[in-house]
């Protein structure tokens, strides 16, 4: 493309409201952001349990590199599968209940790479409109028919079923929506699978450590974690704090996707600080059920209250509350009034939510307090009053 077009490009970007600029962030996590030397309180990590800077996990990381080094400077089939790498997929396939589990660098490299393992051209993939990036770019990179029903409509789900005249067809949704933050109703998506004889694939990025007992996710919550025909994939870098992914299933469809995904054979295995640190997070997420008691909590605290903001909160029952605003250069405002005052939000808009939809997505975790809530609330009502007398 020629570079006159890139500038035009970027020039229309600008003007739509829609221009993404990073914020460098001096250090901080979970509810706090440093920015250009001042705190922000932020409602924008996904370390929902506040374990990223948990010293128990650090510790465990610091260990692993003065063992193994940072790097483990190999994929996993030539020389970069150690010990710890083989007991965490052990320990997640227990923690999840799947027979087996193949560990993978990032959660995009895992959809990527499972998708384009379990179908291939003429197969057909039904997806839910409202799936992550990696998802639909897994299913379009994979050459299978690609369709996609309503956001959580099954019915829409079986007609589109109906008409797929191919044997393989697997059908794909995450378990909570990262940004809307609803959720899929897991059995049913299991019942259609098993009538039309498809495929399951359910991404737990942002259920995993948060629901279902001691946070083992929806699929495990809906019992149905031993079905031959649905599988599991997610992140570390969310609730668990720590770095990586996973994909988990039977043992026969986990091993073919080790023999088949270009995302996992051609990459470089994570680093053993990344592995030993998830181990240790698993453990802790085991014990320490208060965390996702107090993180409930605020929750419903959120729900409760937000109605006060003047602001129009989609429904969710999760740690991700969404207030839609409309136009991306709206979104922009209230997010920057926000920052003024020491509250950091960032804008979500087109590409990443339709047209029309931009919103603040706001991510609640354990570190928060309730009076955290209540100044959002506060500043957010006196925003929706300033919008209305301007």
């Amino acid at each position: 493309m020629e570079k006159k077009i890139i500038k035009k490009n970027l020039k229309e970007i600008k003007l739509s409201g829609n221009y993404r600029i990073r914020k460098i962030k001096d250090s901080g996590n979970s509810h706090l952001f440093f920015y250009k030397n001042k705190e922000y309180l932020s409602f924008a990590s996904n370390d929902y349990l506040s374990l990223a800077n948990d010293k128990r996990i650090i510790n465990a990381a610091k260990i692993a590199l003065d063992k193994h080094g940072y790097s483990t400077s190999s994929s996993a089939l030539i020389s970069g599968y150690t010990s710890s790498h083989h007991k965490l997929e052990e320990e997640i396939s227990e923690f999840l209940g799947q027979e087996k589990t193949l560990l993978f660098s990032t959660g995009y490299q895992a959809n990527l790479g499972v998708i384009k393992s379990l179908v291939s051209r003429g197969d057909n993939i039904i997806a839910d409109q409202l799936n992550h990036a990696s998802l639909i770019d897994g299913s379009i990179l994979s050459r299978a028919n690609f369709k996609r029903y309503n956001h959580n409509d099954y019915k829409d789900l079986e007609k589109i079923i109906l008409k797929c005249k191919a044997k393989n067809n697997l059908i794909i949704s995450d378990s909570l929506f990262s940004m809307d933050g609803d959720i899929a109703n897991i059995k049913k998506l299991s019942i259609k699978a098993r009538k039309h004889k498809s495929s399951l694939l359910i991404d737990e990025a942002h259920s995993l450590g948060v629901f279902g007992p001691e946070g083992r996710g929806l699929v495990y919550g809906s019992s149905l974690s031993k079905e031959k025909n649905i599988f599991v994939t997610g992140t570390f870098g969310k609730s668990i704090g720590t770095f990586g992914a996973f994909f988990s299933g039977d043992q026969n469809y986990v091993e073919y996707v080790m023999q088949k995904s270009r995302s996992y054979i051609y990459s470089t295995s994570l680093p053993v600080n990344a592995v030993e640190a998830t181990r240790e997070s698993l453990k802790i997420i085991n014990k320490e059920s208060w965390r996702r008691e107090k993180l409930f909590s605020l929750i419903n605290y959120y729900k409760k209250n937000i109605h006060k903001s003047g602001f129009i909160s989609l429904e969710s029952d999760s740690q991700i509350q969404a207030l839609l605003i409309g136009s991306s250069k709206d979104a922009m405002h209230i997010s920057e009034e926000l920052l003024k005052k020491s509250i950091y939000i960032p804008a979500i808009r087109p590409p990443t939510v339709k047209e029309g939809s931009s919103r603040l997505r706001v991510s609640l975790t354990v570190d928060h307090e309730e009076d955290d809530i209540d100044y959002l609330i506060n500043i957010l009502h006196t925003i929706s009053i300033n919008l209305v007398q301007s």
